[in-house]
């Protein structure tokens, strides 16, 4: 399962408003004390869908064509 942690508002090269969501993996098991919830991997898209990777600090690189985002 996934999970939404963050949106952060963005601007494009180009000026264009963008919206970066930051998504983490979650594992739920049953115990004997109820359910746990192990968080594992992150991963970060715009709101359209497309993948992103951190580039530190507030700033992304749209992976399909190196655009820089950056927060507003």
């Amino acid at each position: 399962m996934e999970r939404e942690i963050s949106r952060t508002r963005c601007i494009g090269d180009d000026g264009s408003p963008l919206v970066v969501i930051e998504y983490q993996h979650v594992e739920r098991r049953q115990t004997d004390n109820g359910e746990r919830s192990y968080p594992g991997a992150r991963r970060w898209a715009l709101a359209s869908g497309e993948p992103v990777r951190p580039l530190g600090d507030g700033v992304w690189e749209v992976i399909a064509t190196s655009e820089v985002v950056r927060r507003v």
